[in-house]
């Protein structure tokens, strides 16, 4: 329990919190902020707009997504800074209140599919060191029009993702993901053994995250 607030979900380490982050960062600490905060770019959740007009708006079969909250806004990672270990996807769109670090590119886009349409990679700001770092992993999933049954989230990150970040940081044992969307990072850190709490505002998210937790055995390779 967090103050008054009681948890969504808690098993193992793995806390879920069903809340604005705003009003929770300043109660918490954490070896590292590993997130995928809303960029601040209104992004267009209609991805059948990918299909040449194939496919029909349809919410039961994933293929258009319901807006992200805060995206219309934007995104102040400023509240985040204070934290010992910071990684922050999407942060191209707001470098300019960024301090120095590093950054990491996911590189995602399946052969020959290169500038074809969306962007090609997607880039990260880590809060320590100076590099460029890269990581290649061509996932099915970086089409979402094609409402495959493991999309949770209209700005879905992998889980070997979320791994190889984690694994940038071997020394950090509590992990805290103050935009945890369908929980993503939270899968990771189960993974990994680390502990990890996660908030999200949509409640909707948050029963997503706790079943893909509540998964005893994990298919690495179906869910890249």
């Amino acid at each position: 329990m967090l103050g008054s607030m009681r948890p969504y979900y808690e098993e193992n380490g793995i806390v879920i919190y069903n809340a604005d982050c705003r009003e929770l960062l300043p109660l918490l600490s954490a070896d590292l902020v590993l997130s995928d905060p809303p960029y601040g770019i209104s992004n267009n959740c209609d991805y059948t707009r990918f299909s040449g007009g194939r496919r029909k708006p349809t919410l039961k079969q994933g293929r258009v997504w319901q807006s992200v909250i805060g995206d219309d806004a934007p995104f102040d990672p400023t509240r985040l800074l204070g934290f010992p270990n910071v990684i922050l996807w999407g942060a191209n769109n707001f470098s300019n209140l960024l301090p120095g670090g590093s950054w990491l590119i996911w590189d995602k886009k399946q052969d020959g599919l290169e500038g074809k349409f969306m962007s090609d990679a997607e880039v990260a700001w880590k809060s320590s060191g100076h590099g460029v770092f890269l990581f290649r992993h061509r996932w099915n999933g970086f089409n979402r029009a094609s409402a495959r049954a493991l999309h949770y989230h209209p700005t879905q990150k992998p889980v070997e993702l979320m791994r190889w970040c984690l694994s940038l940081f071997p020394k950090c044992k509590a992990v805290l993901d103050p935009y945890m969307g369908s929980g993503t990072t939270l899968r990771a850190a189960k993974d990994l053994g680390r502990k990890a709490i996660g908030i999200e505002i949509s409640e909707q998210y948050c029963e997503i995250a706790a079943k893909r937790l509540a998964q005893s055995v994990f298919d690495f390779a179906r869910n890249q």
